[in-house]
């Protein structure tokens, strides 16, 4: 039989976990990603904070515990003896199965033990018994020292809290005394201090996950069943540990015992089935718990769902191998090739479906960083694996699907990895990332269609449409001085829908004339709103190509005038260059009759050379907007600088207003503050933000002035 094993040249050793940095990208006109990076980051905060005052606290109370428990010890009694030596074997036996798909809130056996005893002896001695058995538990299911800290720190404040509520019940005295039991007035004294424990105990950990995952669902996933197992040990056995004197307390262990191997030799069954038998790896099975564990609780909020990167590496030269050389090499060669994986990702986010290739499920990653991992897996297998001494090449080859955007199942996501990896190996390239192929995204626009038609038209009870509100500023004073209504629309499966996607589905129907009306409606509405609050100003909001080749726009604008009663200067309509080209003197038409209602028009990505000036002079224009392509780099690059003088100019000459789009940084908003008239969008000032929010901004900044048009 041959054995695999790994024989690593200095310029073959594997590199450690890297550090995952998670950038925010301002530059995505969703700023979807960008909400969940940030919200992640804010959640590591709390998550320290929390964790670390409740790490304080507890040890606090057990320094607390130690000193009143060693004046106790000196006179304890053999009753209490025996059940702490009890708690401590409850605990040396306790299934621990994989520690990393376990429940954060995991209770150890012992618990039940130790209320026993804090019922008959108070909460000093509690503690102390059960900060070593919950040690000895930690220590049993192999927890990390975060996760066991975290195990003793929430049992410690749960008795805490369970001898506050005994007190305000009891005063000074015990709930019971050794030997006697409980008798009806007992157990009312018993009941409400276990309640406490329970809910402080479990309350903690569901916080703890619950701040990590920002869903309740997710919080409580795969808890329940441990809830109710410790809410009847603690009902049950410690009621009775104090009835019995003595060591005759072990008969009471006995049937738990037994009751605790049962459990672990389910849970054992379960994480066997789990397994790939050859690599140890998680199998289908094993995955999609995996899977169903990390989107629990998943909403389509304004972040949208949960995004996870499914990488599947190919090796390809494991199957010439297991043609070649037999399949027992070939198992030796994929077990080393699984177990390099596993050291680099951890054995839980790595699985074998069978054959050659490899599945590894990394939660929380961009794109741009779910291809880095991709590559990082392709670098691991690359160096020779020996088997017996022998040199094997794997060639492995890395596809990238990413839920929910790839696929909301497993085989999807999977099987679009893998057209990935054959993209990948035409190319010649480690890693690539799973595109639509024209019949995907005829289907995937086709579903657009009808989904966003039913909302609009009122066929569908759900509302993901939304206006969003990015500011705009004056750059020579910093005033804001008007706002562009950005559409957002978040789809219930896919979550939010990438603007450009939404607009190439729709813009050549009659749905994209009900999405403008629908935009015009709620952003006019809002802009009353606003004059009635005494926070008068301008917006602008973007029309589509086909909405300029009718005459229905110049109706729609008109009607939403006549119904809110805003002035027609608070209201811009957005053209783009490329709408200009295609069909001038209709556009002509239309864009004329929108400014003889006294509404602005501004021509958007302004610069990018489609329209020649000969076409601009024949429009009505009264605001220009630069393209972001410019402004992005006109620190740096002397042609943008001039590009941009130049577009100004003649903008002023025309007697025009000019924006600047994309201002991500005070070097850019510096450079263009030296232009006279130039206003500025950007985050930097302000991402796209809903009503309320940006009632607050414009309130910071001594609201908001409203320019004449030019």
């Amino acid at each position: 039989m041959l054995l695999a094993r790994l024989q690593a040249s200095p310029s073959e050793v594997l590199i450690s976990v890297p550090t995952r940095v998670l950038p925010v990208s301002r530059a995505a006109v969703t700023a979807t990603p960008t909400r969940r990076w940030r919200a992640l980051r804010l959640r590591r905060v709390v998550l320290t904070c929390v964790f670390g005052a409740l790490a304080v606290t507890a040890g606090a109370l057990l320094a607390w515990a130690v000193v009143q428990t060693w004046h106790f010890l000196s006179d304890a009694p053999g009753d209490f003896w025996a059940i702490a030596f009890l708690a401590l074997v409850a605990d040396l036996t306790v299934f621990g199965g994989d520690p990393r798909t376990s429940a954060l809130t995991r209770t150890p056996l012992s618990a039940c033990f130790a209320f026993a005893i804090f019922a008959m002896w108070g909460p000093a001695p509690a503690i102390v018994v059960q900060t070593c058995a919950a040690s000895v538990s930690a220590w049993r299911q192999a927890l990390t020292p975060l996760r066991g800290m975290f195990l003793v720190s929430r049992l410690i404040v749960a008795f805490a809290a369970a001898e506050l509520t005994a007190y305000l019940i009891l005063g000074d005295r015990p709930i019971t005394q050794p030997g006697v039991g409980l008798d009806g007035r007992d157990m009312m004294a018993f009941i409400p201090p276990m309640v406490t424990w329970l809910v402080v105990s479990f309350g903690l950990g569901v916080l703890i996950r619950g701040i990590w995952r920002s869903s309740l669902r997710a919080a409580m996933f795969g808890i329940q069943n441990d809830i109710l197992s410790t809410a009847v040990a603690l009902l049950v056995v410690s009621p009775l540990l104090t009835t019995i004197s003595g060591w005759w307390t072990a008969m009471i262990v006995i049937p738990v015992l037994v009751l605790n191997q049962v459990l672990r030799d389910e849970v054992s069954s379960q994480e066997r089935l789990r397994r790939e038998p050859v690599t140890g790896l998680l199998n289908r099975s094993g995955l999609l718990y995996r899977l169903g564990a990390l989107t629990a609780g998943d909403t389509t909020g304004s972040a949208g769902p949960r995004s996870i990167a499914i990488v599947f590496v190919n090796a390809y030269a494991a199957l010439t191998v297991s043609h070649n050389l037999g399949r027992g090499v070939y198992e030796d060669m994929i077990a080393a090739a699984g177990e390099r994986l596993k050291t680099v990702f951890g054995d839980n986010q790595v699985g074998r479906l069978g054959g050659e290739g490899f599945v590894i499920m990394l939660p929380d990653l961009t794109t741009g960083q779910a291809l880095e991992q991709a590559d990082l897996a392709v670098r691991v297998l690359e160096p020779a694996i020996y088997v017996e001494g022998i040199p094997f090449g794997v060639d492995p080859t890395a596809g990238v699907a990413i839920f929910p955007q790839h696929g909301r199942d497993l085989t999807t996501l999977i099987g679009n990895a893998e057209l990935a990896v054959a993209d990948a190996h035409r190319g010649a390239r480690r890693a690539a990332l799973y595109a639509r192929n024209a019949s995907d995204t005829a289907q995937y626009r086709l579903d657009i269609l009808a989904d966003l038609s039913a909302e609009l038209t009122g066929k569908s009870i759900r509302n993901g449409l939304s206006v969003l509100y990015q500011p705009q500023v004056d750059l020579a004073t910093g005033r804001p001085v008007g706002v562009e209504a950005l559409v957002r629309w978040t789809h219930p499966v896919w979550g939010p829908v990438p603007t450009g996607d939404l607009i190439s589905a729709i813009e050549s129907s009659q749905i994209m004339q009900l999405l403008t009306r629908r935009v015009v409606r709620e952003a006019t509405t809002q802009l009353a709103a606003w004059n009635e609050a005494g926070t008068p100003m301008r917006v602008s909001v973007n029309v589509s190509m086909n909405d300029l080749r009718t005459d229905v726009l110049p109706d729609i604008l008109r009607a939403a005038l006549a119904t809110t009663k805003i002035q027609p200067e608070q209201l811009t309509v957005e053209i783009t260059e490329g709408a200009v080209i295609t069909d001038l003197p209709r556009i002509g038409l239309t864009a004329r009759a929108i400014t003889a209602l006294g509404i602005g028009l501004s021509l958007d990505d302004f610069g990018t050379g489609y329209a020649s000036l000969q076409q601009l002079r024949r429009l009505p224009l009264t605001e220009v907007k630069i393209d972001r392509a410019y402004v992005a780099d006109i620190v740096t690059n002397p042609a943008s600088q001039a590009i941009i003088r130049s577009l100004h100019e003649l903008s002023q000459a025309l007697g025009l207003t000019v924006v600047a789009e994309g201002i991500e940084d005070e070097a850019t908003a510096a450079a263009l503050s030296r232009l006279p008239g130039m206003i500025g969008q950007g985050w930097l000032f302000g991402r796209p933000m809903p009503p309320a929010e940006l009632e607050h901004w414009l309130r910071e900044r001594g609201g908001c002035e409203i320019l004449p048009l030019a």
